[in-house]
């Protein structure tokens, strides 16, 4: 099932791997989107990203990807391609969130930039890693 996001340019092909919670349409167009795995339980947030001075390449998204401010640098940073989308992600240390790691990914067309986010259990997030970037390989640029 193919959700837009008008506000942030962009649709998801969520397929039955993901639920979209009911949310406010005006929280939408604030935050994005948030999807849960069917099968892990976990969130992610889905939405339009701006990368500042960043070229929209997979080396400008690589290089904004090390600068996010968590508690570490990615520990298993990713490169992907799903037909004109470059995929960047990888998993972060947190602090204050009960032990708990960030999945992060960028998604870009070479003009546009997506993110997709959400925390969980380290065996978790390495558990839904795979589904998550079968999602951002769905993203289409509105």
């Amino acid at each position: 099932m193919r959700i837009a996001l008008p506000a942030h340019h962009l649709s998801v092909d969520a397929s039955d791997e993901w639920v979209a919670d009911e949310m406010d349409p005006r929280a939408m167009e604030l935050h994005g989107l948030y999807l849960r795995s069917s099968k892990h339980g976990v969130y992610f947030n889905v939405r339009a990203q701006a990368v500042g001075p960043h070229p929209v390449t997979r080396d400008g998204l690589l290089a904004f990807l090390r600068e996010q401010s968590w508690a570490s640098a990615p520990f298993d940073e990713w490169v992907a391609t799903s037909g004109p989308l470059t995929l960047v992600g990888g998993t972060f240390e947190t602090v204050g969130m009960g032990g708990e790691v960030v999945l992060e990914v960028f998604v870009t067309d070479g003009h546009a930039v997506a993110n997709l986010a959400g925390p969980g259990e380290r065996s978790v997030i390495a558990a839904v890693t795979a589904s998550v970037q079968r999602l951002a390989g769905t993203l289409r640029f509105e």
